[in-house]
């Protein structure tokens, strides 16, 4: 429950960030809106692997490859975000807004599961022992 609760405090961070980083580009930088949403979105995905690997799962494991592996399941999450969403909305009929939120939830809930047990499970920093007594 920890971790679920520290990832979704990174998610938060990271979605701020994010936001920041786009309209920072587009007010202040005076830059398009496709090139500040990019830019945006990559310092929020930075922000998520870096928080989520020393934060939330206290990896060890050698960058190169959990870093790869981290933007797949970012892609395979956001993947079954918008396919949830154009399901729900042109074969279900749910309104769109709804529908948003039910594919927000199904993105937190598979990026939190494959980070866990794929992108950062192999390689945790060792729990020390608890001392004391009972």
């Amino acid at each position: 429950m920890r971790q679920l609760l520290r990832f979704a405090v990174v998610g938060v961070v990271n979605t701020g960030l994010g936001y920041a980083g786009i309209f920072a580009c587009m007010y202040l930088a005076g830059l398009g809106p496709v090139v500040s949403n990019v830019m945006g979105y990559s310092a929020g995905l930075v922000a998520s692997y870096i928080l989520n690997r020393t934060y939330t799962f206290q990896s060890a494991a050698k960058a190169p490859a959990e870093l790869a592996r981290f933007l797949s399941i970012f892609l395979l999450a956001y993947l079954a975000n918008l396919g949830t969403l154009l399901f729900l909305v042109r074969h279900i009929g749910m309104h769109a807004g709804g529908a948003q939120v039910v594919a927000g939830v199904v993105y937190f809930g598979l990026s939190f599961v494959l980070n866990k047990y794929y992108v950062f499970q192999a390689h945790r920093t060792p729990s020390k022992p608890s001392t004391g007594g009972s």
